[in-house]
């Protein structure tokens, strides 16, 4: 096997991708009935091929599919082949210049050259970025449904298959009262031994979300996602202040300098490859999190292939604590683009074996989900 580095793009191919959900997840700003994501692929010049996703995002990242798309064809692309990449450290530089912001797409550019750098050395992503300290990880079973019934009906099927992690989407309903009556009954129906966390993906204002906290009895959430807008830290103060129900923040993290600024207001972040730039910054964004006292749950956003999810994984198997779970959304998909895709076992995200991220997608299938 070759060294990994220097590492010379000799080519690269971009996928927009549109996937049906086997069944519609149901968030308090849209319904979501299809994936929309991108996929990368980095060619060296000896046919070796690197792959890296991100799904669009528009409220944590501010792209949509096609300019993701345009993006990685008309600026990334020439710059990822625009002279050989001396380390691992030269990839973000790279992409910085090349146009500013965009964090999905240069996740995926960024994720691609990283698995072909694994591949040319022979070994798991994970190897490459650090030291494995697991070879699975916990799953977080996503629920949202229309009805109380098919909420609890999925939560209970999900820990019938071994999940422990279970999260619930809120802020569906007109009254947050309706919501907090929905975690008591999920929290009666799992037992205390579940690590049951809720998202309400910004639907609510201060008054809302200290009425909902204020029903629920001390320890039923593990944590509460972003109840409130990214931006409203002066309410979210409020909020922390009211309860002591673990807030964890998604939405509002969009770079590293988010988190001192909720020092003392949040719990811990829900960290995204799309809103940080890459894996690398994933790792560093962990490493601050941990700094500042608080804690982290990686995710793929809805919804990921197989590709994204075996980055979370081999993300996660670097990390010291994931005691929040890992969220892989490749199963909320009518198929996969991959035919050995990463497997879920008795509700754990199993490491893929192999070299690079340890899974290739098929050519069939990506002109099928072609968006």
């Amino acid at each position: 096997m070759p060294e990994p580095w220097p590492l010379s793009v000799a080519g690269v191919a971009v996928w927009p991708l549109r996937i049906p959900l086997k069944v519609p997840l149901h968030l308090a700003s849209e319904t979501i009935t299809h994936a929309e994501t991108l996929l990368i692929e980095v060619r060296d010049a000896q046919g070796r091929s690197g792959w890296g996703e991100a799904s669009a995002a528009p409220t944590m990242t501010g792209e949509v599919l096609p300019g993701m798309a345009e993006v990685a064809r008309r600026y990334l692309a020439p710059a990822l082949m625009g002279g050989a990449l001396a380390d691992i450290a030269a990839i973000a530089p790279r992409l910085a210049r090349a146009i500013r912001g965009n964090t999905g797409a240069k996740a995926a550019a960024e994720m691609a050259v990283l698995d072909l750098a694994a591949r040319r050395a022979g070994l798991p992503l994970s190897a490459v970025l650090g030291v494995p300290l697991r070879d699975s990880v916990p799953a977080i079973a996503m629920i949202g449904g229309a009805t109380d019934a098919i909420v609890l009906d999925a939560a209970l099927a999900a820990q019938a298959r071994g999940f422990r992690h279970i999260k619930v989407k809120l802020g569906l309903r007109a009254d947050p009262l309706d919501d907090a009556a929905l975690v008591r009954h999920l929290r009666a129906a799992l037992g205390p031994d579940a690590h049951l966390s809720g998202d309400a993906n910004m639907a609510w204002g201060v008054e809302a979300a200290l009425a909902f906290l204020a029903a629920l009895p001390e320890g039923t959430l593990d944590y509460l996602e972003q109840p409130l807008a990214d931006d409203d830290l002066a309410g979210l103060a409020k909020v922390v202040a009211g309860t002591s129900c673990p807030i964890c923040i998604d939405e509002g993290l969009h770079g590293l300098r988010d988190i001192p600024a909720h020092r003392g207001l949040a719990a811990g972040f829900g960290l995204k490859a799309i809103k940080l730039g890459g894996l690398l910054p994933t790792l560093a964004a962990d490493a601050l999190v941990r700094d500042c006292g608080m804690r982290s749950t990686l995710a793929c956003k809805i919804a990921e292939t197989s590709v994204g999810a075996a980055a979370a994984a081999h993300l996660a198997a670097l990390l010291p604590d994931v005691g929040w779970g890992v969220s892989v959304t490749h199963g909320m998909l009518t198929d996969d683009v991959t035919d050995s895709g990463v497997v879920l076992r008795e509700g754990q995200v199993l490491l893929p074996a192999g070299p690079g991220l340890g899974v290739v997608p098929d050519a069939a299938r990506l002109v099928q989900f072609r968006g």
